[in-house]
């Protein structure tokens, strides 16, 4: 669920509510409960909400921490939109800390759906904001977008990580192929203080660099291509999406003004050729 993502967003809450975004998530009874037996307790239903960007620090981060609530960053969508820059650091350092994921947001609110970028700029942008550079390392990085968005979903005894009794899902990738030289050279002399593999996925690849794509044990991309259908069907599958996005758009736009339409424009003086 979107929560608390715009500044408008906390005042609302207060002024209509009277109340924080998680004390109105807690009294409409969205948050999961602790159910006990005497064998073990457990958590009536899973919560994710996604952005929680204007938040009351001090009230709403105990309440997530509390509730079990997940949280799914969104930093690519956060900063386009202008809606602000989550507390992720206040999140991870809480007493008891908040489950924070990964997630891009639709399509038009960051232009792409590729985790290693969300990776890359919640590893980098919190450590900006907050001039610290020792926030958000590349390993919690990639537990957010991996372990973490697991945790989220009440999945991570199945994914989420390579381990004995998992799934057999796996991302394989190859910063130095068809991208060439994108990415820093790293070493996998691990005593030798270069440049670690972890570092290299989280800031220096995107998704252009997947080599392979296993899931639950299945190859589904292999050589940077679709095993089955290969770019052939990857283009069926963008000129299907493109039709659709320019079905939505004429049903959208249908009676409106030629400068109340919405789509592709172009600041001027630029110009399409």
């Amino acid at each position: 669920m979107h929560c608390a993502e715009a500044p408008r967003d906390r005042l609302i809450y207060h002024d209509t509510y009277g109340c924080s975004a998680m004390e109105f998530v807690r009294d409409a009874k969205l948050c999961p409960q602790l159910k006990y037996s005497p064998e073990h307790s457990t958590l009536s239903h899973r919560l994710v909400l996604a952005h929680m960007v204007n938040l009351d620090n001090e009230v709403d981060i105990p309440l997530l921490a509390e509730t079990h609530t997940s949280v799914a960053h969104n930093p690519t969508s956060n900063l386009k939109l202008a809606s602000g820059v989550a507390p992720v650091p206040s999140m991870l350092s809480n007493p008891a800390p908040v489950n924070v994921s990964l997630g891009t947001d639709g399509a038009p609110c960051s232009n792409h759906y590729d985790m290693f970028q969300e990776m890359h700029l919640a590893g980098i942008l919190h450590k900006g904001v907050n001039h610290d550079a020792s926030l958000i390392p590349a390993e919690v990085a990639l537990e957010m977008a991996t372990i973490n968005g697991a945790k989220a979903l009440g999945l991570e005894d199945e994914i989420g990580s390579l381990e004995m009794g998992k799934k057999g899902d796996v991302v394989v990738i190859d910063p130095y192929g068809r991208g060439g030289l994108g990415a820093a050279p790293w070493s996998d002399d691990y005593s030798s203080h270069t440049v670690n593999p972890v570092t290299t996925v989280v800031h220096g690849c995107t998704g252009r660099d997947v080599d392979m794509t296993v899931v639950d044990g299945e190859i589904l991309v292999e050589d940077g291509k679709l095993a089955v259908g290969g770019r052939e069907k990857e283009m069926e599958i963008v000129r299907l999406a493109q039709k659709s996005v320019k079905g939505l758009l004429e049903r959208c736009n249908r009676g409106r003004e030629d400068d109340a339409k919405v789509g592709a424009k172009l600041m001027q003086p630029w110009s399409y050729v």
